[in-house]
């Protein structure tokens, strides 16, 4: 099976907080970019003693590397992964997503 092959279009977006015209600070989801990824299901026979990954429950891989654990989510046909853990020292990066809608 090619990584290529399975990476899809995912928009980035990145939470940033915006002033509202009342001048009140809130938290808005912001179309960053659009990345190729390649999201996989998490197995869950793998037993792992870090947190993050116990309540991930997809993988992900990317060539992006703009891309921190803190803020940041991948949407695709209405459905929501937010980046629980990112590691970017690789040729790609390895993420860790957990479905939020």
């Amino acid at each position: 099976m090619s990584i290529n092959r399975d990476m899809k279009e995912y928009t980035l977006q990145h939470n940033e907080t915006v002033r509202t015209p009342s001048g009140a600070e809130k938290a808005s989801w912001v179309d960053k970019e659009s990345i190729r990824a390649a999201v996989y299901k998490k197995n869950d026979m793998k037993v792992s003693a870090s947190e993050k990954y116990i309540e991930s429950t997809h993988t992900g891989v990317t060539h992006c590397k703009d891309i921190d654990s803190d803020g940041y989510r991948l949407v695709r046909d209405g459905v929501i992964y937010e980046v629980t853990d990112c590691n970017t020292e690789g040729r790609l990066a390895n993420l860790l997503l957990k479905v939020v809608r």
